[in-house]
């Protein structure tokens, strides 16, 4: 090649540097284009610089024809592609509506099969005109379906005397039927034979079953042996001490059903509940004797509450048995009177020789109802406590078989009762030993003459003279509290007395709470003695604290000097503790008084509190 070429291939290149080449491009008929383009161009004698503005025209012309053609073809694959796609989710609804339908009819196919009983070929899937059901169980044996009627049908033409012989009605299958099968298919009466034939099959002599029906059994072991019972000191249900025989067949007949625990049963005669106390030929002789009211224990036909035939027409005798029944009756009277006193009170009768039940009937009412049921009140009393025989159609509240709520040990028939203005009954005696009992500490409270149950004041005819005079003495000591509240003042801000308070709008049940009041050993009068407060901060509470009742004396009997204010009287002398200055509630040894706090430190050196604890105390109490 000369120069002169040599240069104008560099011009050239140095035109067409950073130009798009069109022999880059991939088209073949685009690269022939080209190269005839370039070589026509040449011929003619075209400069390089023009042939460089021809060449970049010409990839501009090819790049814009390859744009469009580009643009085109995407819009018709983009189409094709949108219509492929709506055809393909087509095709696969069309599938999956195929196989849903596919799956409801195997479905119903399968539910038809479940509800067919193989051995009558119908469907059942409900209940028949009895209210039984009749969908076909599957037999865990031999899984065959079968419905119930068909089971029962072959069954009652049947002659079942074993469980073996409960098989699968289906012919030619003799499978045996497990027992939740049977349990399933069959009324509750056969299932209950079917049980039985079990304890049958197993029953060697010594089988028991449970007396409540529920299917538990046991056997008993003749071959064990008998061995001497240690000593006791359980009562039986006659309260009377248990004895040796007793204990004995306590030990091998009393049982407890592991399917129902609360039902406790004698193996050999099947009483429910167990006769504690007693052989079961004891046990009937003691349930066709009579009985004590007040403790339950057997009473001879020939005691002294009873007349015997041989004395029927002798005065003295039926003296004799109306005294011991503790009925009084003119003695003037003739045979005919007393005969038929005799007959009316035979119910009293029914009473043990102990000390206690005759001391508890001569204190019992002798009211017999019109029910026939004796009445359970006090002898005297006006207005009788009732019926409260719980198998009367009279009874009501509580009955005679509950357990008093004061001593919590008898039952209310076992003693005289007293039924309280608010309708609650207690044992007499326990009523008159709590009342007697009073408080139990140092400072007077009340609790002992309200009811336990609803903590009303205890009021009854027959307890009036017994609980009035502590009536009375609450009266005193709410109006001197209520007096004392006003005196101090300052008591409108108690929280207490706030709307979300304990005692709202009841200031002189606050003061009740708030002071503390003493019985002065002189005067038996109540006198003031100081805050709760203070009582809590000092230490522990009344319950169980030894004091002198000697050392507790109202201001006005210590009075030393003044012994009366010309306006209060000497009931308003009050005294400062010698230690603390706070109000005295002890007077002791003639000289000294002391707050309930310092009384206790010189009692007992040791019982010191820390004052934080004593404040921790006094805020709890607060609150």
């Amino acid at each position: 090649l000369s120069s002169s070429t040599m240069a104008e291939d560099e011009e050239w290149t140095l035109l067409t540097r950073g130009e798009p080449n069109l022999s880059e491009t991939q088209d073949p008929k685009l690269l022939a284009l080209e190269t005839g383009f370039q070589a026509q161009l040449q011929k003619c004698g075209v400069s390089s610089s023009a042939l460089g503005n021809y060449t970049r025209a010409l990839v501009e012309i090819a790049s814009v024809l390859d744009n469009r053609i580009s643009v085109l073809a995407c819009n018709a694959l983009g189409n094709d592609e949108e219509m492929a796609r709506k055809m393909q989710e087509e095709i696969e609804k069309e599938e999956r509506q195929r196989k849903e339908e596919e799956e409801q009819r195997e479905q119903q196919l399968f539910e038809q099969f479940l509800m067919t009983c193989q051995l009558c070929q119908k469907v059942n899937n409900g209940q028949d005109a009895a209210g039984s059901g009749t969908q076909p169980l599957e037999l865990r044996n031999c899984e065959h379906r079968v419905c119930p009627n068909c089971v029962r049908a072959f069954w009652s033409s049947k002659e079942l005397r074993r469980q073996a012989d409960y098989t699968c009605p289906l012919p030619g299958c003799e499978f045996g039927l497990a027992e939740v099968d049977v349990k399933a298919l069959l009324p509750e009466q056969e299932y209950e034979r079917f049980v039985d034939l079990a304890l049958q099959d197993m029953d060697t002599g010594n089988m028991v079953k449970c007396p409540m029906n529920c299917g538990w059994a046991l056997e008993l072991d003749a071959s064990s042996p008998q061995t001497k019972p240690p000593p006791s000191s359980e009562t039986g249900i006659d309260g009377k001490q248990l004895t040796p025989e007793a204990i004995q067949h306590r030990e091998r007949y009393r049982f407890r059903c592991r399917r129902c625990p609360d039902t406790e049963f004698c193996a050999k005669c099947l009483t429910t509940p167990y006769h504690v106390g007693f052989t079961c030929e004891g046990y009937k002789r003691y349930l066709a004797s009579r009985k004590c009211r007040f403790c339950g224990s057997a009473v001879k036909g020939d005691g002294p509450t009873f007349v015997k035939p041989e004395d029927a027409n002798k005065k003295k005798a039926l003296r004799a048995a109306l005294a011991h029944r503790f009925v009084e009756v003119d003695a003037s009277k003739g045979i005919e009177v007393l005969r038929e006193a005799v007959r009316r009170t035979d119910i009293l009768g029914n009473l043990c020789e102990s000390s206690e039940c005759r001391g508890r009937a001569s204190n019992a009412c002798q009211v017999i109802r019109p029910c026939g049921h004796l009445c359970l009140g006090v002898k005297g009393e006006k207005n009788c406590v009732g019926c409260m025989d719980e198998r009367c159609s009279g009874a009501s509240g509580q009955s005679s078989t509950d357990l008093c709520n004061i001593c919590w040990v008898e039952e209310l028939g076992h003693a005289p009762c007293v039924r309280l203005e608010c309708g609650h009954v207690f044992h007499h005696h326990c009523i008159k030993s709590k009342i007697e009992a009073r408080w139990a500490g140092a400072r007077i409270t009340f609790s002992f003459i309200e009811c336990p149950l609803c903590k009303k004041h205890m009021k009854a005819e027959v307890i009036k003279d017994l609980v009035n005079p502590y009536i009375e003495l609450y009266a005193t000591v709410r109006a001197k509290a209520e007096q004392r509240l006003a005196l101090e003042g300052g008591h409108t801000k108690a929280s207490e007395l706030q709307p979300s308070g304990r005692y709202h709008k009841q200031p002189v049940d606050y003061a009740m709470h708030k002071f503390a009041y003493y019985m002065c050993f002189k005067c038996k009068n109540p006198y003031f003695g100081g805050h709760r407060s203070c009582e809590v901060a000092a230490g522990e509470g009344e319950a169980g604290r030894e004091f002198d009742a000697s050392e507790m004396i109202c201001g006005g009997c210590s009075a030393m000097g003044a012994t009366s204010c010309p306006t209060h009287g000497s009931e308003a002398i009050e005294y400062k503790c010698k230690f603390c200055c706070s109000v005295a509630s002890w007077f002791c040894w003639g000289t000294t008084h002391f707050c309930d706090s310092c009384h206790r430190k010189q009692v007992d050196p040791t019982h010191f509190v820390h004052p934080l604890a004593r404040k921790a105390r006094m805020m709890q109490f607060l609150r």
